[in-house]
């Protein structure tokens, strides 16, 4: 009888499977290319020749992901975790480059790290841009963009939602469990849970297009930033955002929308089984609408303190950039930076702390934060009654230790990541507050920074080519939970 060492035995049955993660990637490249069809039909319909750009790439997208996908399809598909760690990141990667091939061969002419910084920033949905020159861009292009932006959307609440949990990034996976208490006779399977959310995802984008369009927007602008909106991207068709519509009404609008994009999406999918106080009855959107309040409170006072607005057009302005920010949209409508230091911190603190787990905004979450805070609560009653045992909760559920450890160490690493960026950005030679904001506003998804050079008045152009290298991998990190981007690098991932 021949034994095999059992290191190699241990080798052969936990070995990962790259030919279920090719395959899977395959069929995703294949997707994007498939997409790229749309804004190839709206350049044919307006004259203009950007349509072959478009469809050499999606032959190339189809082309390449078939192969992919026809070479690994013999593969033995065991999507376990493994496999699931080392697939999102590659898949992003992948669909990164494919999507970025219209940006390099269209009239925009961008460098391949224009181009990969632009895709990524759409695809991670976070809505920054080194394009100037909106206003007069083929149709095509512009829809291209916000495609990438409502698909990468959807893919960032479908990853938030299904496979964060599975992989127990940050305790995510109580999140999960909460919702499979509530919503499991409603949605008993994932792919039911999948589409119930895409349903929601599509209500609001049509509701959030219509809305826009009675208020003044013309077809294509409505679509194109309901789906920015929804996605929590940002995109707009015009260089100066949403403040080129010089519209109160469309503000507002676009305040409720992004508000309603950064709750978690399975909980407002089961507002028409419950009603409206499901959502509120969740502790992460009570103390995302609480941190809104304050903040909108304190900036508006500082509007009408210091700079003399009324009251009316202070609260709007105040409300639109915080929710903008806090949701990690990035929708401009005014040059936030002359308000002041007071609102650039405030804003600043916003770009971190991000919106609800489960929804398209980026961030540190509100979920992590309610558990900090009662974790520092807890703590606080052991020090003053050391004989009385303080559980943790979240919704009336305890929370296990293993939970409160895993949301104090993403919550360590994330800070440290910001800092560390923070301090390869102002290596590059970006000034100290543009490092800063630069780095928060990439890692959390936001879209514009602060200053005067990734400010609300600009964009990424003038920063350099190592910086922008940084912020893709930033963005990239930051979507992706951090850790699901750094575990495959570690050769503890490929030795187990």
């Amino acid at each position: 009888m021949n034994l095999e060492p059992s290191s190699r035995i241990a080798h052969r049955r936990f070995a990962i499977d790259m030919g279920a993660v090719f395959f899977f990637v395959g069929v995703i490249v294949v997707s994007f290319g498939v997409a790229m069809l749309l804004p190839a039909l709206l350049d044919l319909m307006d004259g203009n020749q950007d349509f072959r750009v478009f469809l050499t790439s999606a032959g190339i997208s189809i082309f390449a992901g078939l192969s992919l996908a026809l070479a690994c399809r013999g593969g033995r598909y065991n999507m376990g975790t493994r496999e699931v760690t080392l697939a999102v990141p590659t898949t992003w990667l992948f669909a990164a480059v494919v999507s970025a091939l219209p940006f390099m061969f269209s009239q925009f002419g961008l460098s391949f790290v224009d181009a990969v910084f632009e895709t990524m920033s759409g695809l991670t949905a976070t809505g920054s841009t080194v394009i100037v020159g909106l206003d007069g861009a083929p149709r095509g292009l512009l829809l291209w963009r916000f495609l990438l932006i409502w698909m990468g959307g959807f893919g960032v609440v479908t990853l938030m939602v299904l496979v964060l949990p599975f992989l127990r990034i940050g305790g995510q996976q109580l999140f999960t469990i909460d919702l499979s208490a509530q919503a499991g006779k409603l949605l008993p399977r994932a792919t039911a849970v999948v589409m119930k959310i895409g349903l929601v995802y599509l209500i609001l984008s049509l509701a959030c297009a219509a809305a826009f369009r009675l208020e003044g927007m013309n077809t294509f602008d409505a679509a194109g930033h309901a789906m920015a909106a929804i996605a929590t991207g940002g995109f707009s068709s015009h260089d100066a955002g949403i403040g080129f519509f010089h519209s109160p009404a469309i503000e507002w609008t676009a305040s409720l929308f992004m508000f309603l994009a950064a709750l978690p999406f399975v909980l407002l999918a089961q507002i028409l089984n419950r009603g409206p106080r499901v959502v509120f009855e969740d502790s992460q959107v009570v103390l995302f609408l609480i941190i809104i309040a304050g903040a909108v409170v304190s900036v508006t006072v500082w509007l009408v303190a210091r700079l003399d607005l009324g009251l009316i057009d202070a609260t709007r302005q105040a409300t639109f950039n915080v929710v903008s920010i806090i949701s990690t949209t990035g929708f401009t409508s005014q040059d936030y930076n002359l308000w002041g230091d007071f609102p650039s911190l405030v804003l600043l603190a916003c770009m971190l702390v991000g919106g609800c787990t489960g929804s398209t905004a980026g961030g540190v979450k509100m979920f992590r934060l309610v558990i900090l805070l009662r974790a520092v609560r807890a703590q606080i009653h052991r020090q003053v009654f050391p004989h009385i045992a303080y559980t943790v909760t979240y919704n009336k559920q305890a929370v296990p230790e293993m939970i409160r450890l895993g949301v104090g160490l993403y919550f360590f690493t994330y800070l440290a990541t910001f800092f560390a960026f923070a301090l390869a950005l102002g290596f590059t030679g970006l000034s100290f507050i543009s490092s800063l904001s630069a780095s928060a506003t990439a890692l959390g998804g936001v879209g514009p920074g602060l200053g005067d050079v990734i400010g609300p008045c600009c964009n990424f152009t003038p920063v350099s080519t190592p910086a922008k290298w940084l912020l893709s991998v930033e963005m990239l990190a930051g979507r992706l939970e951090i850790l699901v981007l750094v575990v495959p690098l570690t050769r503890t991932f490929w030795r187990s």
